[in-house]
């Protein structure tokens, strides 16, 4: 799989997504997210993004719809590498 790295506008895109105007049911629920742990950590983070639609500020928890935020001076692909890595 190929690295991919956002603009700062498309990762606004993403982080600023509102949450009203987003159908469920275009959405992955995050019990169907799989981690392969056999992929580096960087490849790991770009498979759950692409689990997930492309946006891993949006997703479902059974019925529920969720949006995340992320907060400090951490990047988004930190953040995302540690869960990844604490999820083996």
């Amino acid at each position: 799989m190929q690295g991919y790295a956002l603009t700062a506008e498309e990762y606004q895109k993403l982080k600023n997504t509102d949450i009203r105007k987003v159908d469920p049911a275009t959405v992955p629920d995050i019990k169907d997210v799989e981690v392969d742990t056999s992929l580096p950590p960087a490849e790991r983070i770009l498979d759950a993004v692409r689990q997930m639609n492309g946006n891993p500020f949006v997703f479902r928890s059974g019925g529920i719809l969720v949006k995340t935020s992320f907060v400090g001076t951490r990047s988004l692909q930190a953040v995302l590498e540690d869960c990844l890595e604490s999820s083996k």
